[in-house]
């Protein structure tokens, strides 16, 4: 007599779980392993070892994430298909299809770790992915994420999100700067320095006033009025790499005696060479008594 037993469902839900375990993409595993190791052309391999893991199983986060940080064009001879696949263009899309196929735990990592990563080629190839995200993704989380990142007690997030921001306003300023605007309220100091940063990398006109406010809040008379000695002359140095009409502004403030960012305004216009500036600089150079300033025109 023949006897059948019910396995538990429980039961079968654990050896479920145990197959999908062995399961793992082998590759994935084994580019993990080299990386840990200390062998020899150890990330090239690993290198290898991810793309095969996408042959394995073409939606794989993790090795569309490891392949777009660790593959390098240095591992390839020139004129080769591998070194075209290891440029930053197509790494920032290895990474990109990570965020594509797990966008909560990548946009995290992109934005708060790997843009801290100090090899140049990396953090391209992140900025990359985040523009990718910008233009054809969830543009908004995003945004949030890099206002996280600004305002964070973190140096390197300040740093990294105002370099994105930057480099995202030069395309989009448009959207971009009046983020910037509302962050010059923000009670962080760090935080409204990076600002100031980004807009003058930027570069776009609509920031001037909001520049020139920062500048003469030094002669407000409350003190809490007053933005920081370095952020205005900051936002001096932003003025400058505006250029534009912003220039007439950098006048002003050569022109009035009496501020503390007249030699910060005469530097920007040094910079610039603008034929506007000639004249109030050659009126600083014929003015006794005041301290030596040498002005390159």
């Amino acid at each position: 007599m023949k006897r059948y037993f019910k396995l538990p469902i429980v039961a079968i839900g654990i050896a479920a779980f145990l197959i999908s375990c062995g399961s793992q993409n082998p590759y994935l595993s084994k580019g993990k392993e080299l990386i840990k190791s200390d062998k020899r052309r150890k990330e090239e391999r690993a290198a290898q070892q991810f793309k095969l893991a996408i042959q394995h199983e073409q939606d794989n986060a993790e090795a569309h994430y490891l392949l777009g940080y660790y593959d390098s064009e240095l591992f390839y001879e020139d004129g080769t298909p591998e070194k075209a696949s290891a440029s930053i263009e197509e790494r920032g899309k290895h990474m990109f299809q990570a965020y594509q196929n797990d966008k909560r735990k990548y946009l995290e990592i992109l934005v708060f770790e790997t843009l801290r990563n100090r090899e140049p080629d990396v953090q391209n190839a992140a900025l990359d992915a985040i523009e990718r995200i910008y233009q054809q993704a969830d543009r908004k989380k995003l945004l949030n994420s890099l206002k996280k990142a600004i305002k964070s007690k973190d140096n390197r997030d300040r740093h990294d999100a105002q370099w994105v921001l930057a480099s995202l306003g030069r395309d989009h300023p448009e959207e971009i700067v009046p983020i910037l605007i509302e962050l010059l309220d923000h009670k962080r100091r760090e935080t409204r320095l990076n600002v100031i940063k980004a807009l003058g990398a930027i570069g776009d006109e609509s920031a001037i006033p909001v520049l020139v406010e920062v500048v003469n809040s030094g002669a407000a008379k409350w003190q809490r009025d007053r933005e920081d000695p370095e952020i205005r002359g900051l936002a001096v140095e932003a003025l400058g790499k505006i250029g534009g009409t912003a220039v007439e502004q950098l006048v002003e403030i050569v022109e009035n005696k009496g501020s503390s960012m007249r030699v910060d305004a005469i530097q920007a216009l040094e910079q610039l060479g603008d034929e506007r500036a000639v004249k109030p600089l050659l009126e600083v150079l014929s003015e006794q008594g005041n301290r030596e300033v040498v002005v390159n025109f």
